[in-house]
């Protein structure tokens, strides 16, 4: 279902895929500077690190801008919070074998489940 919804928001936005994500869209508090194609991929990246849909943070019936839902607030405080130790401690690191700086994503914690506690660490 998330895919369809990321299509279909894709087709909306056909033309001005490479708009600013704000200029693009409503109430973006974060990452606003990003492309509008952009955005879209890294909300799809986000519900497929949890395995969740649009709807588990986005008010039901495409009101995208609405801040009405908890998790929707929670996963703006998870993006500063992933920004915050990749550019900070993380980017202290010397890089590993791959001559990348080593970073965090949702997944890394998450793995797929909705809330990280439930995750199977190895």
């Amino acid at each position: 279902m998330r895919a369809g919804v990321v299509q279909e928001l894709m087709a909306r936005i056909a033309g001005s895929e490479n708009k600013r994500a704000d200029d693009e869209f409503t109430n973006v508090k974060l990452m606003k500077d990003t492309t509008a194609a952009q955005l879209l991929k890294v909300m799809d990246y986000y519900g497929k690190s949890l395995s969740v849909g649009c709807m588990y943070c986005h008010a039901s019936g495409g009101k995208w801008d609405e801040d009405t839902k908890e998790e929707k607030n929670t996963t703006r405080v998870m993006i500063e919070l992933v920004n915050s130790i990749n550019g900070g401690g993380l980017a202290k690191l010397r890089p590993n074998r791959n001559g990348q700086t080593p970073k965090i994503s949702c997944m890394t914690c998450h793995r797929g489940n909705s809330t990280p506690g439930n995750a199977m660490l190895p």
